[in-house]
């Protein structure tokens, strides 16, 4: 096989990526078709038979992060193009790796989907055979929580119960964003957070809908936090037995609170943020656009 400059290789990305376009400006489509023209040059390096070199990995992330057009989809269909074309399963499988292993220790939140995109694809899929089975399947568990609450997809609204065990569903409920908070009234920071979530209420109501879904099975400390707090104007829920909306199938709520904000069309906009992310989204979209 043709070995490949690495000293070229930057010397042709750099001038490449200098090129002015022809209305003079940079958009993000001429950043991905310039993305494009480079792949095939990366997937030759992929190939070469010292492709795991010690500072590879910088080169790989290098150009992931500043060659391809930052957006979920992007990364995950050059992600894809760069370990099918692969010519060892060893080149393969090194390449899955660092992608996705990437994917998850990025703080970039949408980065989520390309992690959970990829185990779907190959090692829920096209294993390699070496992959240890406790792995696999505590993977296949993970992501099929993961897969229903991705930035970007469609919250699945469910049905739980009231204070007064009447029956909610999530469709039923207006306002321009959602805020979906599972809380256990029990917990310090929820103790915390959930007035100062009640004062965000009180402030951008009706165009801002919250429901404050209790994880706990003690109805009474639930009732008399209500109480204490003046939450009666909001949506309170619960499912005890978590057989009527069965949320925990759809919802990862890994810390107490965890908080989901939902747009318009009831898409996750934003996920896993503290209580100040979320007084400062609120602020940003809705004082902004009072």
């Amino acid at each position: 096989m043709k070995k490949i400059s690495y000293v070229g290789f930057f010397i042709c990305l750099f001038f490449s990526l200098l090129v002015p376009k022809a209305n003079g400006k940079n958009k993000t489509s001429d950043k991905y078709s310039v993305s494009q023209d480079n792949i095939k040059t990366f997937i030759d390096f992929l190939n070469h038979k010292d492709f795991n070199i010690p500072d590879f990995s910088h080169r790989l992330a290098y150009f992931m992060d500043s060659v391809i057009y930052q957006q979920p989809d992007t990364i995950f269909n050059v992600s894809c193009r760069l370990i099918d074309n692969c010519s060892s399963d060893k080149a393969k499988q090194w390449t899955l790796d660092f992608l996705f292993y990437r994917a998850i220790d990025s703080q970039i939140p949408w980065m989520e989907n390309v992690w959970v995109k990829l185990a779907e694809r190959y090692y829920l899929k096209q294993p390699f055979g070496n992959e240890d089975p406790g792995w696999i399947e505590r993977l296949k568990y993970t992501v099929k929580l993961k897969k229903h609450c991705l930035i970007g997809e469609k919250a699945v609204l469910f049905t739980a119960l009231t204070p007064q065990g009447d029956t909610l569903n999530l469709k039923d409920l207006s306002g321009k964003y959602m805020i979906i908070c599972f809380y256990d009234p029990d917990c310090t920071h929820c103790k915390e957070a959930i007035p100062s979530l009640h004062k965000l209420y009180k402030k951008y109501t009706p165009e801002l809908s919250i429901v404050a879904f209790n994880i706990s099975d003690d109805i009474n400390l639930w009732r008399s936090f209500i109480q204490k707090h003046k939450l009666q104007d909001w949506t309170n829920l619960w499912d005890p037995d978590r057989d009527i909306s069965r949320y925990d199938n759809f919802y990862d709520t890994p810390l107490s609170p965890s908080f989901y904000i939902l747009d318009s069309e009831r898409r996750i906009i934003s996920k896993d943020i503290e209580i100040e992310e979320v007084k400062t989204f609120l602020t940003e979209q809705l004082s902004a656009e009072n």
